[in-house]
């Protein structure tokens, strides 16, 4: 039996060290406007190895020592070092430098790695029992929800939780998280995890002929999804069974024009992003429900956009 190292990183927040680096992740949300946001680093961590017997005819799920599967395995807060790495993009990370462990066998040929990172914990759904005899098309499918302690902060939890995109691949053209070296007696494997929730940078206008009809005091943003696709991000086509509504109450210095962000499970319908919303006219005492349309920063297909919305109100409610 060989305990294989297995070290992780998350992007941080310095976009200097990435400039003319065409790809680079270094800002906590693809597009990020560029305002400083404060972020946790993550407590719990998700991680699913998926070893290939050597004849090639089983593949296992192996889990790291110490992984329960309910609450995933603990991280220590002080064993979190910020790095940048040697690549050609040159991304600032932050990098968890105790080393997470998994035990493998010696009937072994191939290993790919599956990993997730969460502030608070989150169900896992679709992962079978360890030592079950899985492959990587159920591992990718596998969904989540935020759990209790996320309730009242949703938008907080999904901005510090990370993984690793099923179709993010290497310079070999493979999956990104398949282990190096695996069959000998050194395996390793370094991983960066991405965002799995979205930035939505919403900006709103009232026009000039009407401000005197409305003030804006409260937008609602409603059926946001807690939960999706932890792998693959970007599929989510409806919301999970379980939504929240996040409120921005506005004052007097944004009852005409502001902008609010805000994280989101990015959920495509129709081709685009839609968010329902009730916007409130303190008025007129009078609220009014209303889909935006949102526009994603890039058509990347592996990591989510950052996504821009505009609510322009011509008319008074």
């Amino acid at each position: 039996m060989v305990r294989m190292p297995i070290v992780l990183a998350i992007p941080a927040n310095d976009a200097s060290l990435t400039a003319g680096a065409a790809g680079a992740k270094a800002t906590r949300a693809e597009g990020d406007p560029g305002t400083y946001e404060k972020f946790e680093l993550p407590k719990y961590l998700y991680i699913y190895l998926l070893n290939t017997s050597i004849d090639g005819t089983r593949t296992t799920l192996l889990e790291p020592e110490g992984m329960n599967g309910a609450t995933g395995y603990p991280l220590g807060k002080d064993k979190w070092v910020k790095t940048t790495t040697q690549d050609s993009n040159k991304d600032s990370i932050y990098t968890y430098t105790d080393e997470i462990r998994i035990i493998i066998p010696e009937d072994r040929s191939k290993g790919v790695v599956y990993a997730a990172m969460s502030t608070v914990p989150i169900t896992v759904n679709g992962v079978p029992e360890r030592g079950t005899s899985t492959d990587a098309a159920t591992i990718e499918k596998a969904t989540f929800a935020l759990g209790s302690d996320a309730t009242g902060k949703e938008s907080e939890a999904l901005k510090n939780l990370y993984s690793s995109p099923y179709n993010l691949k290497n310079a070999n053209g493979d999956y990104y998280g398949q282990v190096s070296d695996y069959a000998t007696n050194s395996p390793y494997i370094n991983m960066v995890l991405y965002h799995v929730g979205a930035k939505l940078d919403l900006q709103w206008n009232v026009d000039a002929s009407v401000q005197d009809k409305v003030k804006l005091s409260k937008i609602e943003l409603r059926g946001l999804s807690s939960g999706g696709y932890l792998f693959m991000p970007l599929k989510n086509t409806s919301a999970s069974t379980s939504t929240y509504s996040e409120t921005f109450s506005l004052d007097a210095g944004s009852q005409w024009y502001g902008r609010q962000a805000t994280y989101v499970i990015p959920v495509k319908t129709d081709g685009s992003y839609q968010f329902p919303m009730t916007l409130t006219n303190s008025v007129s005492s009078q609220a009014t429900k209303t889909t935006a349309t949102a526009t994603p920063s890039t058509t990347n297909s592996v990591f989510v956009p950052w996504i821009y919305g505009t609510i322009k109100v011509k008319k008074s409610f």
